[in-house]
C-alpha cells in the first residue's frame, strides 16, 4: 500500500542519516586525531637527542591525543551496539572543550591564534556541539594539507547566529589530496543540518574557511 511504501521508505532515511550522522563524527574525531598525532610524533622525533624536554611534552600530547580520540570512539561504537546493556555514551565535545582541542594542536606544532567571546557557554547546545567538530575538521584539514603553518580562527556571536572563520597560508608545500577527501563536505553538511551557511576558497595565498550557523532554530 502506498502508506507502508512511505512508511518504509521513511525509515530508511531515518536509517541513512544515522549512519552519515556516526560517519561524520568518526571522520572528525578520529581523524583529527591521527593527524595530530602523526605531527606530534615527527616533532618528538627530529628533536628526540637534542631537545628532550620537548621530546617528552610532544610524547604526552600524543597520549593525551589517543586517550580522548579512544574515549570518543567508544562513545560512537556505543550508539552502534543495540541492545546491549551499556551505559549512555559520553557526552559529544562541545566549544567549552576548546582549549584542550587548541592546546592539542598547538602541541603538533602547529600556532593556533583565537578570538572568541567569552560567552561560548550560552550557546544551544547541539550549536555549541557542531561548532567544535567543525573547527576539529578545520584544524585536521590545516594538519593535514599545510602542515605547520599558523592557523587564525575567529569565533563571532549576535542575537541570530555564530559565525565561525579559520585561515591558515598556503604556499609550494600544501600537501595535494590524493582523493576528494570528506571534510569538507562533513562540515557542509552540519551546517545544512542546522540551517546554516558553509564556503571556503584560496585567496592571496591564504585558504579561509567560514561557516555561519543560525541560533534562533536551535533554540
Amino acid at each position: 500500500a502506498p502508506a507502508e511504501r512511505l512508511a518504509a521508505a521513511e525509515q530508511r532515511a531515518t536509517r541513512l542519516a544515522a549512519r552519515n550522522r556516526l560517519a561524520r563524527e568518526l571522520h572528525d574525531s578520529v581523524g583529527h586525531a591521527l593527524s595530530a598525532v602523526t605531527l606530534q610524533a615527527s616533532a618528538a622525533r627530529k628533536v628526540l637527542d637534542t631537545d628532550p624536554d620537548f621530546a617528552r611534552e610532544a610524547l604526552a600530547a600524543i597520549e593525551e591525543t589517543t586517550r580522548n580520540a579512544v574515549g570518543e570512539l567508544d562513545s560512537v561504537l556505543g550508539l552502534l551496539r543495540e541492545g546491549e546493556d551499556r551505559p549512555a555514551p559520553a557526552p559529544a565535545p562541545s566549544l567549552m572543550d576548546l582549549d584542550g582541542l587548541l592546546a592539542r594542536t598547538r602541541a603538533a606544532g602547529v600556532a593556533v591564534e583565537l578570538t572568541a567571546p567569552g560567552a561560548l557557554d550560552r550557546l544551544p547546545p547541539v550549536v555549541s556541539r557542531e561548532a567544535y567538530r567543525i573547527v576539529q575538521e578545520g584544524l585536521s584539514n590545516a594538519l593535514r594539507h599545510a602542515g605547520r603553518v599558523p592557523v587564525r580562527l575567529r569565533i563571532a556571536e549576535d542575537p541570530k547566529k555564530v559565525e565561525i572563520m579559520m585561515e591558515n597560508p598556503v604556499n609550494g608545500a600544501t600537501r595535494a589530496r590524493p582523493t576528494g577527501g570528506r571534510g569538507l563536505r562533513g562540515i557542509a553538511e552540519r551546517a545544512t543540518l542546522l540551517r546554516g551557511t558553509c564556503a571556503w576558497d584560496t585567496v592571496d595565498g591564504v585558504w579561509r574557511l567560514t561557516v555561519r550557523l543560525p541560533l534562533e532554530a536551535s533554540r
